[in-house]
């Protein structure tokens, strides 16, 4: 039995890096790939404190979500955001004829947990 959540994740951390928008070569869609800081959930060193984490997260735009292009335009890099999404797989077959798989963790909607001022502030001190 397939249930619709079975699939989605939610997920929360700041950015590394200020998203950068890539453009598609086959379909020309907006593709944004960011790698959120996160704590692990289990306190794994020796002194109690949990470790960091580093995983990427892929927003493409469709025809009727910008994802890609909103992300890019109100996040910088440090900004705390919290993400939804759904694990997603495709393949690609290689020039023996076998199938590679590919997983990503696609993004179907975020939030800024910071202020618009605080953003436009990390922004401006990048530059």
């Amino acid at each position: 039995m397939f249930i619709p959540t079975d699939n989605q994740f939610t997920a929360r951390g700041r950015l590394v890096e200020t998203p950068q928008i890539n453009i598609s070569e086959k379909t020309s869609n907006a593709i944004v790939t960011i790698t959120l800081a996160q704590d692990h959930p289990f306190k794994k060193k020796e002194d109690g404190t949990r470790e960091t984490v580093f995983i990427k997260y892929t927003a493409i735009d469709t025809k009727n979500n910008k994802i890609a292009t909103r992300l890019a335009e109100y996040v910088a890099k440090g900004t705390l955001v919290s993400l939804i999404g759904f694990h997603d797989s495709y393949y690609k077959i290689k020039s023996e004829g076998k199938k590679e798989y590919f997983e990503m963790k696609r993004i179907l909607s975020f939030r800024n947990e910071e202020s618009k001022e605080k953003t436009l502030e990390r922004r401006k001190n990048k530059a």
